[in-house]
Protein backbone atom coordinates (compact mmCIF):
# COMPACT_ATOMS: atom_id res chain seq x y z
CA UNK A 1 0.00 0.00 0.00
CA UNK A 2 2.84 2.40 0.83
CA UNK A 3 4.64 1.65 -2.43
CA UNK A 4 1.40 2.20 -4.36
CA UNK A 5 0.78 5.54 -2.64
CA UNK A 6 4.32 6.62 -3.44
CA UNK A 7 3.99 5.68 -7.11
CA UNK A 8 0.79 7.72 -7.38
CA UNK A 9 2.59 10.77 -6.01
CA UNK A 10 5.84 10.57 -7.97
CA UNK A 11 7.91 8.58 -5.46
CA UNK A 12 9.26 5.19 -6.52
CA UNK A 13 10.43 2.75 -3.86
CA UNK A 14 12.55 -0.24 -4.78
CA UNK A 15 11.02 -2.68 -2.34
CA UNK A 16 9.61 -2.54 1.16
CA UNK A 17 13.00 -2.22 2.89
CA UNK A 18 13.44 1.31 1.53
CA UNK A 19 10.00 2.29 2.85
CA UNK A 20 10.93 1.21 6.37
CA UNK A 21 14.53 2.48 6.42
CA UNK A 22 13.70 6.05 5.44
CA UNK A 23 11.84 6.65 8.72
CA UNK A 24 15.03 5.94 10.70
CA UNK A 25 17.09 8.60 8.89
CA UNK A 26 18.48 11.39 11.09
CA UNK A 27 20.88 13.01 8.59
CA UNK A 28 20.31 13.99 4.97
CA UNK A 29 23.25 14.81 2.70
CA UNK A 30 22.30 16.68 -0.45
CA UNK A 31 24.18 17.44 -3.61
CA UNK A 32 23.80 21.01 -4.87
CA UNK A 33 23.49 20.94 -8.65
CA UNK A 34 20.19 19.42 -9.76
CA UNK A 35 19.07 18.73 -6.19
CA UNK A 36 18.98 21.96 -4.19
CA UNK A 37 19.23 23.90 -7.45
CA UNK A 38 17.26 23.39 -10.63
CA UNK A 39 20.26 22.14 -12.60
CA UNK A 40 19.18 24.44 -15.43
CA UNK A 41 22.41 26.37 -15.94
CA UNK A 42 22.53 29.45 -18.14
CA UNK A 43 25.65 30.51 -20.01
CA UNK A 44 26.47 34.01 -18.81
CA UNK A 45 29.81 34.69 -20.56
CA UNK A 46 32.58 33.08 -22.57
CA UNK A 47 36.19 34.21 -22.15
CA UNK A 48 39.43 33.28 -23.86
CA UNK A 49 43.01 34.04 -22.78
CA UNK A 50 44.17 36.06 -24.58
CA UNK A 51 40.84 37.52 -25.76
CA UNK A 52 39.51 37.07 -29.27
CA UNK A 53 38.91 33.31 -29.53
CA UNK A 54 35.69 33.01 -27.57
CA UNK A 55 33.91 31.24 -30.45
CA UNK A 56 36.61 28.56 -30.57
CA UNK A 57 36.28 28.01 -26.81
CA UNK A 58 32.52 27.63 -27.12
CA UNK A 59 32.80 25.25 -30.10
CA UNK A 60 35.26 22.92 -28.36
CA UNK A 61 33.12 22.90 -25.20
CA UNK A 62 30.04 22.19 -27.33
CA UNK A 63 31.80 19.26 -29.01
CA UNK A 64 32.94 17.66 -25.75
CA UNK A 65 29.77 18.26 -23.74
CA UNK A 66 27.63 16.71 -26.49
CA UNK A 67 28.89 13.37 -25.16
CA UNK A 68 27.90 14.05 -21.53
CA UNK A 69 24.62 14.11 -19.57
CA UNK A 70 25.75 16.39 -16.72
CA UNK A 71 23.53 19.45 -16.06
CA UNK A 72 26.40 21.72 -17.11
CA UNK A 73 26.69 19.73 -20.34
CA UNK A 74 23.00 20.31 -21.09
CA UNK A 75 23.48 24.06 -20.66
CA UNK A 76 26.48 24.22 -22.98
CA UNK A 77 24.91 22.01 -25.66
CA UNK A 78 21.72 24.08 -25.53
CA UNK A 79 23.80 27.23 -25.93
CA UNK A 80 25.68 25.70 -28.86
CA UNK A 81 22.51 24.66 -30.67
CA UNK A 82 20.80 28.00 -30.04
CA UNK A 83 23.77 29.89 -31.47
CA UNK A 84 24.42 27.51 -34.37
CA UNK A 85 27.96 26.67 -33.27
CA UNK A 86 30.02 24.26 -35.34
CA UNK A 87 31.49 21.40 -33.38
CA UNK A 88 34.53 19.38 -34.47
CA UNK A 89 34.38 15.60 -34.31
CA UNK A 90 35.63 14.31 -30.97
CA UNK A 91 37.48 11.00 -30.64
CA UNK A 92 38.83 9.13 -27.60
CA UNK A 93 36.23 10.79 -25.40
CA UNK A 94 36.59 10.11 -21.69
CA UNK A 95 34.73 11.32 -18.62
CA UNK A 96 37.06 11.99 -15.68
CA UNK A 97 34.80 11.48 -12.66
CA UNK A 98 34.81 14.51 -10.41
CA UNK A 99 37.11 16.53 -12.69
CA UNK A 100 35.75 16.95 -16.22
CA UNK A 101 36.06 15.58 -19.73
CA UNK A 102 38.82 14.86 -22.20
CA UNK A 103 38.97 14.00 -25.87
CA UNK A 104 40.71 14.70 -29.14
CA UNK A 105 39.67 16.93 -32.04
CA UNK A 106 41.69 17.20 -35.24
CA UNK A 107 44.46 15.26 -33.54
CA UNK A 108 44.75 17.72 -30.64
CA UNK A 109 43.90 16.83 -27.04
CA UNK A 110 41.16 18.86 -25.33
CA UNK A 111 40.39 19.08 -21.62
CA UNK A 112 37.25 20.54 -20.08
CA UNK A 113 36.51 20.92 -16.40
CA UNK A 114 37.58 22.64 -13.21
CA UNK A 115 40.37 25.18 -12.78
CA UNK A 116 42.76 22.53 -11.43
CA UNK A 117 42.94 21.13 -14.98
CA UNK A 118 45.52 23.85 -15.60
CA UNK A 119 47.92 22.10 -13.22
CA UNK A 120 50.86 23.92 -11.73
CA UNK A 121 52.88 24.72 -14.85
CA UNK A 122 53.59 27.88 -16.75
CA UNK A 123 50.01 28.10 -17.99
CA UNK A 124 48.62 28.12 -14.47
CA UNK A 125 51.15 30.74 -13.48
CA UNK A 126 50.16 32.94 -16.41
CA UNK A 127 46.47 32.73 -15.52
CA UNK A 128 46.94 33.05 -11.78
CA UNK A 129 45.56 36.58 -11.80
CA UNK A 130 42.34 35.60 -13.59
CA UNK A 131 39.63 36.36 -11.01
CA UNK A 132 37.25 33.74 -9.75
CA UNK A 133 33.68 33.97 -11.09
CA UNK A 134 31.22 36.26 -9.30
CA UNK A 135 29.27 34.69 -6.42
CA UNK A 136 26.54 32.41 -7.69
CA UNK A 137 28.33 31.60 -10.95
CA UNK A 138 30.30 28.51 -11.98
CA UNK A 139 33.26 28.36 -14.32
CA UNK A 140 34.19 25.59 -16.76
CA UNK A 141 37.64 25.72 -18.30
CA UNK A 142 38.54 24.58 -21.81
CA UNK A 143 42.20 23.75 -22.45
CA UNK A 144 43.66 22.79 -25.84
CA UNK A 145 47.14 22.93 -27.31
CA UNK A 146 46.87 26.55 -28.43
CA UNK A 147 43.72 27.65 -26.66
CA UNK A 148 42.64 28.39 -23.09
CA UNK A 149 39.28 29.79 -22.07
CA UNK A 150 36.38 29.43 -19.71
CA UNK A 151 32.60 29.51 -19.73
CA UNK A 152 30.75 31.22 -16.89
CA UNK A 153 27.33 29.85 -15.94
CA UNK A 154 24.67 30.42 -13.33
CA UNK A 155 22.31 27.96 -11.69
CA UNK A 156 19.04 28.79 -9.95
CA UNK A 157 18.22 27.61 -6.42
CA UNK A 158 14.94 25.70 -6.22
CA UNK A 159 12.28 27.82 -4.58
CA UNK A 160 11.24 24.81 -2.46
CA UNK A 161 14.73 24.05 -1.10
CA UNK A 162 14.60 26.43 1.87
CA UNK A 163 11.20 25.25 3.11
CA UNK A 164 12.26 21.61 2.71
CA UNK A 165 15.33 22.16 4.89
CA UNK A 166 13.25 24.01 7.48
CA UNK A 167 10.79 21.12 7.66
CA UNK A 168 13.62 18.60 8.00
CA UNK A 169 15.00 20.62 10.93
CA UNK A 170 11.60 20.60 12.64
CA UNK A 171 11.56 16.81 12.28
CA UNK A 172 14.94 16.56 13.99
CA UNK A 173 16.82 15.69 10.79
CA UNK A 174 20.14 17.39 10.10
CA UNK A 175 20.65 18.49 6.49
CA UNK A 176 24.16 18.78 5.05
CA UNK A 177 25.25 19.98 1.62
CA UNK A 178 28.07 18.11 -0.11
CA UNK A 179 29.24 19.66 -3.36
CA UNK A 180 32.16 19.81 -5.74
CA UNK A 181 31.95 23.54 -6.43
CA UNK A 182 34.25 26.11 -4.86
CA UNK A 183 33.53 27.39 -1.31
CA UNK A 184 32.38 30.83 -2.52
CA UNK A 185 29.58 29.29 -4.61
CA UNK A 186 28.67 27.01 -1.71
CA UNK A 187 28.40 29.98 0.64
CA UNK A 188 26.07 31.83 -1.73
CA UNK A 189 23.70 28.87 -2.04
CA UNK A 190 23.85 28.09 1.69
CA UNK A 191 22.90 31.66 2.57
CA UNK A 192 19.98 31.55 0.14
CA UNK A 193 18.55 28.32 1.54
CA UNK A 194 19.31 29.10 5.19
CA UNK A 195 21.93 26.40 5.79
CA UNK A 196 24.60 27.00 8.45
CA UNK A 197 28.18 27.23 7.13
CA UNK A 198 29.34 24.32 9.30
CA UNK A 199 26.86 22.05 7.48
CA UNK A 200 28.34 22.81 4.05
CA UNK A 201 31.31 21.02 2.51
CA UNK A 202 32.58 22.33 -0.83
CA UNK A 203 35.25 21.34 -3.30
CA UNK A 204 34.66 17.63 -2.70
CA UNK A 205 35.62 14.90 -5.12
CA UNK A 206 33.32 11.84 -5.35
CA UNK A 207 35.56 9.78 -3.07
CA UNK A 208 35.59 12.57 -0.49
CA UNK A 209 31.79 12.59 -0.43
CA UNK A 210 31.89 8.86 0.29
CA UNK A 211 34.39 9.41 3.10
CA UNK A 212 32.13 12.04 4.69
CA UNK A 213 29.09 9.77 4.55
CA UNK A 214 31.07 6.89 6.06
CA UNK A 215 32.37 9.20 8.79
CA UNK A 216 28.81 10.15 9.70
CA UNK A 217 27.75 6.50 9.62
CA UNK A 218 30.65 5.50 11.88
CA UNK A 219 29.41 8.14 14.31
CA UNK A 220 26.06 6.35 14.57
CA UNK A 221 24.13 8.48 12.09
CA UNK A 222 21.57 7.06 9.69
CA UNK A 223 22.39 8.94 6.49
CA UNK A 224 20.23 9.48 3.44
CA UNK A 225 22.02 10.78 0.36
CA UNK A 226 20.10 12.76 -2.28
CA UNK A 227 21.77 13.31 -5.65
CA UNK A 228 21.35 13.04 -9.38
CA UNK A 229 24.69 12.83 -11.18
CA UNK A 230 27.33 10.28 -12.07
CA UNK A 231 29.56 11.86 -9.43
CA UNK A 232 26.91 11.13 -6.78
CA UNK A 233 26.66 7.40 -7.51
CA UNK A 234 29.48 6.31 -5.12
CA UNK A 235 28.06 8.33 -2.22
CA UNK A 236 24.55 7.04 -2.97
CA UNK A 237 25.88 3.49 -2.70
CA UNK A 238 27.54 4.29 0.64
CA UNK A 239 24.45 5.84 2.25
CA UNK A 240 21.98 4.08 4.54
CA UNK A 241 19.20 5.18 2.18
CA UNK A 242 19.94 6.40 -1.35
CA UNK A 243 17.59 8.86 -3.05
CA UNK A 244 17.87 10.04 -6.66
CA UNK A 245 16.24 12.89 -8.52
CA UNK A 246 14.52 10.93 -11.27
CA UNK A 247 13.68 13.26 -14.13
CA UNK A 248 17.25 14.32 -14.96
CA UNK A 249 19.20 11.81 -12.90
CA UNK A 250 22.01 9.88 -14.56
CA UNK A 251 21.68 6.15 -15.13
CA UNK A 252 24.44 5.51 -12.59
CA UNK A 253 22.60 7.47 -9.89
CA UNK A 254 19.26 5.81 -10.63
CA UNK A 255 20.81 2.33 -10.51
CA UNK A 256 22.24 2.98 -7.04
CA UNK A 257 19.06 4.46 -5.58
CA UNK A 258 16.44 2.82 -3.41
CA UNK A 259 14.08 5.80 -3.71
CA UNK A 260 13.53 7.85 -6.87
CA UNK A 261 11.84 11.26 -6.78
CA UNK A 262 10.14 11.68 -10.13
CA UNK A 263 9.74 15.11 -11.77
CA UNK A 264 12.79 16.32 -9.77
CA UNK A 265 10.60 17.59 -6.93
CA UNK A 266 12.80 17.89 -3.83
CA UNK A 267 9.71 18.40 -1.67
CA UNK A 268 8.73 14.81 -2.48
CA UNK A 269 11.50 13.75 -0.10
CA UNK A 270 9.36 15.09 2.74
CA UNK A 271 6.36 13.17 1.42
CA UNK A 272 8.47 9.99 1.22
CA UNK A 273 9.66 10.48 4.80
CA UNK A 274 6.10 11.08 6.03
CA UNK A 275 4.96 7.94 4.23
CA UNK A 276 7.81 5.91 5.72
CA UNK A 277 6.92 6.96 9.25
CA UNK A 278 3.26 6.18 8.64
CA UNK A 279 4.13 2.77 7.18
CA UNK A 280 6.30 1.83 10.17
CA UNK A 281 3.47 2.84 12.48
CA UNK A 282 1.00 0.68 10.57
CA UNK A 283 3.43 -2.24 10.59
CA UNK A 284 3.73 -1.97 14.38
CA UNK A 285 -0.06 -1.82 14.72
CA UNK A 286 -0.48 -4.87 12.52
CA UNK A 287 2.02 -6.86 14.56
CA UNK A 288 0.12 -6.01 17.74
CA UNK A 289 -3.19 -6.98 16.13
CA UNK A 290 -2.00 -10.26 14.64
CA UNK A 291 0.22 -11.45 17.49
CA UNK A 292 -2.24 -10.14 20.09
CA UNK A 293 -5.00 -12.25 18.53
CA UNK A 294 -2.77 -15.34 18.69
CA UNK A 295 -1.90 -14.71 22.33
CA UNK A 296 -5.55 -14.24 23.30
CA UNK A 297 -6.65 -17.36 21.45
CA UNK A 298 -3.84 -19.49 22.94
CA UNK A 299 -4.75 -18.28 26.43
CA UNK A 300 -8.44 -19.00 25.77
CA UNK A 301 -7.63 -22.48 24.50
CA UNK A 302 -5.49 -23.32 27.55
CA UNK A 303 -8.13 -22.13 30.01
CA UNK A 304 -11.18 -23.58 28.34
CA UNK A 305 -12.82 -24.93 25.23
CA UNK A 306 -12.73 -22.74 22.14
CA UNK A 307 -15.28 -23.59 19.41
CA UNK A 308 -13.82 -24.20 15.97
CA UNK A 309 -15.96 -21.43 14.49
CA UNK A 310 -14.56 -18.91 17.00
CA UNK A 311 -11.00 -20.01 16.23
CA UNK A 312 -11.54 -19.57 12.48
CA UNK A 313 -13.26 -16.23 13.00
CA UNK A 314 -10.42 -14.92 15.21
CA UNK A 315 -7.69 -16.10 12.84
CA UNK A 316 -9.24 -14.93 9.58
CA UNK A 317 -10.80 -11.87 11.17
CA UNK A 318 -7.43 -10.60 12.39
CA UNK A 319 -6.09 -11.04 8.85
CA UNK A 320 -8.90 -8.92 7.47
CA UNK A 321 -8.32 -6.23 10.11
CA UNK A 322 -4.60 -6.16 9.29
CA UNK A 323 -5.31 -5.76 5.57
CA UNK A 324 -7.86 -3.01 6.11
CA UNK A 325 -5.51 -1.22 8.49
CA UNK A 326 -2.76 -1.36 5.86
CA UNK A 327 -5.02 -0.02 3.14
CA UNK A 328 -5.39 3.20 5.14
CA UNK A 329 -1.98 4.14 3.73
CA UNK A 330 -3.56 4.54 0.31
CA UNK A 331 -5.48 7.53 1.63
CA UNK A 332 -2.57 9.23 3.40
CA UNK A 333 -2.61 13.00 2.98
CA UNK A 334 0.47 14.36 1.24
Amino acid sequence: AAIAWGARHGILFRGGAAVEKLAAVDTVCLDKTGTLTTGEHQVMAIESFPPGREDAVASLAFALESNSTHPIARAITSYGKANGLQKPEVTNFQSITGHGLRGEADGARILLGKRDLLGGGALAERLRDVPWPPPGQTEVWVVAEDLVGRILMRDQVRTESKSVLETLARRGITARMLMGDRPEAAGTVAAEIGLAPDLVMAGLKPEQKVEEIRRLADGGRKVAMVGDGVNDAPSLAAAYVSVAMGARGSDAALEQSEVVLMNDRIENFLAAHTLSRAARSVIAQNLVISLGTVVVMVAATLTGSVPLSLGVFAHEGSTVVVCLNSLRLLFLRK
